[in-house]
């Protein structure tokens, strides 16, 4: 213990690391698949569950109130071109001090929006026993989060991608108590440990792996489908956005009938010696079955072409 005139030791704690997610790998792997000539920023992914804890000592938020920062990073390491629109006060007072053109600003042609938006805390559950006095238990609960984001084009303001994800946060305690009289004395004791799952890496988390879902949703399937199967389906999964359904429509069209007819024709140009009514009868399979995937949607809304649009832009 320090007297009152000195310093006292600080405890150095483990050491300063970068953060690194599950998803990090595959938001890496579009690096060069996106076109440099897209500008991308992101506007208020704000905290909307309403949640904030009391005590004695103050006041403070349930769920991070950087979201937006860690959609940036997120974007920044995707390998995308992105400019700082999350304070642009710096940039405001140097065009009011005229120092700084706006004309010189770069405009943004895609950016991100969205909410932290639900946050319930699930009835936990345990059991324990004891026998003679002695005993283990266990206990559980839950916490689930949930948050939307959406890809915006600039130009237009329609929603182009749009994804919501949730997850339960997991917490867990075990332990084993005793107790024991020791003539006329009793003697007891508790051991037991406790674990839970960050919060709020979780949450940044589930921004990565929703950035890469919001990008790869106006992308090609053919220009990522390397990097889907880099996610780890023991942390994540998305099973119900365009980027799925694109990438199993790829699938079908690569292993189905006209996918092998395609190697086929291949192989027959490099041998001449094979008969040409096989050659034209595996082409004709072949339009076919690409004409069958692209007229099943021609009914599609606006979404869809908006959709097509930007895909458009993504691979210029």
């Amino acid at each position: 213990m320090a007297g009152a005139n000195q310093d006292a030791a600080l405890i150095q704690g483990p050491p300063i690391r970068d953060i690194v997610t599950p998803f990090d790998t595959a938001l890496s792997c579009l690096k060069g698949k996106i076109s440099n000539k897209l500008v991308f920023s992101v506007g208020a992914i704000e905290d909307r569950t309403g949640k904030e804890s009391f005590t004695d000592g103050g006041t403070g938020k349930f769920v991070t109130q950087g979201a937006g920062d860690i959609v940036q990073s997120a974007l920044f390491k995707a390998g995308a071109t992105v400019v700082n629109r999350r304070d642009p006060r710096i940039t405001t007072t140097e065009i009011g001090w005229k120092i700084k053109s706006p004309k010189h600003l770069i405009p943004t042609n895609f950016y991100i929006t969205g909410s932290i938006n639900s946050l319930d805390f699930i009835p936990g559950s345990g059991a324990e026993v004891q026998v003679a006095g002695v005993g283990p238990r266990y206990r559980q609960n839950r916490i689930l989060v949930g948050l939307d984001l959406a890809l915006t084009q600039a130009s237009t303001s329609r929603v182009v991608a749009d994804v919501p994800l949730q997850k339960q946060i997991f917490q867990d305690e075990a332990g084993i108590g005793f107790g024991r009289f020791l003539g006329d004395t009793l003697v007891a004791g508790d051991i037991g440990g406790r674990e839970r799952e960050a919060t709020n890496l979780a949450l940044r988390q589930m921004l990565n792996f929703a950035t890469f879902d919001l990008l790869t949703q106006v992308m090609k399937a053919k220009a990522f489908e390397a990097c889907r199967p880099k996610i780890d389906t023991a942390f994540g999964s998305i099973r119900h956005t365009g980027t799925k359904e694109r990438l199993d429509k790829l699938q079908a069209m690569e292993n189905g009938p006209g996918g092998h007819l395609k190697e086929k024709i291949a192989a027959m140009k490099a041998e001449p010696a094979e008969a040409d009514e096989t050659k034209a009868e595996g082409e004709k399979v072949i339009r076919k079955a690409t004409q069958h995937g692209d007229g099943s949607q021609t009914g599609h809304a606006t979404s869809t072409r908006d959709r097509a649009r930007a895909q458009a832009l993504f691979g210029q």
